[in-house]
């Protein structure tokens, strides 16, 4: 019982005391009493029906909590897959972007090798040329 529900009960238990050591010829009295007995069971009937509401509300609240937390926990489980796939692709595509670029970098610098080589090859004959023409000029001179 609630505690207004058993404050009533208690005073419905003191009230029919009363009214059982009532003398039987006291009229009056007695049926004031049974008057105050009928009108506490029907407020103790009322209360308990109004305890027994809030205890289904209560249950019910309890049942959708619940529902909402395995919710949310499955929401989270969603989300820290997601989370998870997502950082796995982007950890894929940055190893294969820096596979790409170490293998440009090193195409690149083979290409310029390649190209020094070159230059050193023909500034060696133009050097030698030069040489060759600037004996030819001294031969020339003297």
């Amino acid at each position: 019982m609630h505690g207004t529900s058993l404050v009533g009960g208690i005073e419905q238990a003191e009230t029919q005391q009363t009214l059982d050591k009532t003398f039987f010829l006291n009229f009056g009295t007695k049926g004031e009493l049974k008057d105050k007995i009928k009108g506490l069971k029907k407020e103790i009937k009322e209360k308990t029906k109004s305890l027994e509401k809030a205890v289904k509300v209560a249950e019910k609240s309890g049942k959708e909590l619940a529902k909402v937390e395995e919710q949310t926990a499955k929401a989270k489980e969603k989300a820290d897959k997601i989370v998870a796939d997502g950082s796995a692709a982007a950890a894929k595509v940055t190893a294969a972007a820096e596979k790409k670029a170490a293998g440009l970098a090193e195409a690149a610098e083979k290409k310029a090798a390649s190209a020094t080589k070159q230059a050193d090859g023909k500034a060696s004959g133009l050097i030698k040329e030069a040489e060759k023409e600037e004996k030819k000029a001294e031969k020339l001179r003297a």
